[in-house]
């Protein structure tokens, strides 16, 4: 009976070992999981406005034609389809503030995703209605 209880209670105490390794791991990816703030284009005016563009890079992850025929002033182009989006992403991962904006979904997941992976620590906005919001 003692033996069984032993064994038993030593068996309480692996499971919740691991069930706290299991927490803390968790826990530690949330920790550095990169929070994107979405807001709506007419709250960004403000933000756009006041800007400090020594420090804030604005993307515009549409394509080339639609970036070429209309672009918020001072936005750069990277094309999130395009191969070469790691590349021109590492250029501003020293800027305090991304702020990204497209009428493609799935272009701006991807744009805003891969900061996270090159371990960038500024904040990222998202416009979700894009330009035309």
């Amino acid at each position: 009976m003692l033996i069984g209880n032993f064994a038993k209670l030593k068996n309480a105490l692996v499971m919740k070992k691991y069930f706290l390794m299991i927490i803390g791991l968790l826990t530690g990816l949330l920790a550095n999981s990169q929070e994107v703030k979405k807001i709506l284009a007419k709250d960004t005016l403000k933000i756009i406005n006041n800007r400090d563009i020594t420090k804030t890079i604005m993307i515009d992850g549409r394509s080339a034609e639609m970036f070429s025929e209309k672009h918020i002033e001072g936005a750069i182009h990277i094309d999130a389809f395009q191969y070469s989006i790691t590349t021109k992403l590492k250029k501003h991962l020293s800027s305090k503030q991304i702020i990204v904006y497209c009428t493609n979904h799935r272009r701006a997941e991807l744009i805003t995703e891969k900061p996270e992976e090159l371990k960038y620590k500024g904040e990222i906005i998202f416009i979700i209605d894009s330009i035309n919001g």
